[in-house]
């Protein structure tokens, strides 16, 4: 999914559009951590910019990152990551919707052929080369960027019938496949406590999830506590 531009910044599609580059940005904190994404690019710092504008309330858990990032810290990171993330069994933080939404916790389950046919309603498929599971939280946000973004453009373009299908989707996909699994996970990186930056990211990403999309928690399909 390409990123998005700054062609909205200053109208009345700049929090929607603010809200779309925190979901890209938080997906590519869920994938191995990268020294060249935390450091040279401030992918934190922007994140945490972004964030005033479309959810203050995560702003200020945007877990911060040392001017340089030393190689045994880097060493940290990436144990921290998969000790969270990565393996089975007895990974703390299962980064999968199936783990939490399928009965026995397993992965490619029912979920996931279900939200896999979200993804083909909106027109995308996963690339050939991503070797993971679709139903993965990056791969997750990411598909939320991608629809928040399409009914941005369709609202600049007045294309009325995409901006509905594309915002019918994402109410969907938040409430049945995001506000329903999202904020367990969230808990469980706390809960694990493995890295104050991993610890700081699920506490970012929960209060993001909760917070910042709100208007489709109404009608009584608020996230488990």
């Amino acid at each position: 999914m390409q990123p998005a531009d700054q062609t909205y910044q200053g109208d009345a599609r700049a929090a929607q559009m603010a809200k779309a580059d925190c979901c890209r940005l938080l997906a590519a904190l869920f994938y191995p951590p990268d020294k060249k994404l935390f450091v040279e690019e401030g992918i934190t710092d922007n994140l945490g910019s972004l964030l005033r504008i479309a959810c203050p309330g995560a702003a200020p858990l945007v877990p911060p990152v040392q001017p340089r990032v030393e190689p045994e810290d880097s060493v940290d990171l990436a144990v921290a990551y998969t000790r969270l993330f990565l393996g089975s069994p007895g990974v703390a933080a299962p980064p999968y919707a199936s783990f939490y939404l399928d009965r026995g916790g397993g992965v490619m389950g029912p979920s996931t052929v279900e939200i896999m046919k979200i993804y083909r309603a909106a027109g995308l498929c996963l690339d050939d080369e991503f070797n993971d599971l679709p139903d993965h939280i990056a791969v997750v946000l990411e598909f939320l960027y991608y629809l928040i973004y399409r009914e941005i453009v369709a609202d600049a373009e007045n294309a009325c019938e995409d901006r509905t299908r594309f915002g019918d989707i994402r109410r969907r996909f938040l409430t049945s496949y995001v506000h329903t699994w999202v904020p367990r996970f969230c808990g469980k990186i706390t809960a694990a406590g493995e890295h104050p930056f991993y610890t700081g990211l699920g506490q970012c990403l929960d209060v993001f999830i909760r917070s910042g999309f709100t208007e489709e928690q109404a009608g009584g399909h608020a996230p488990p506590a």
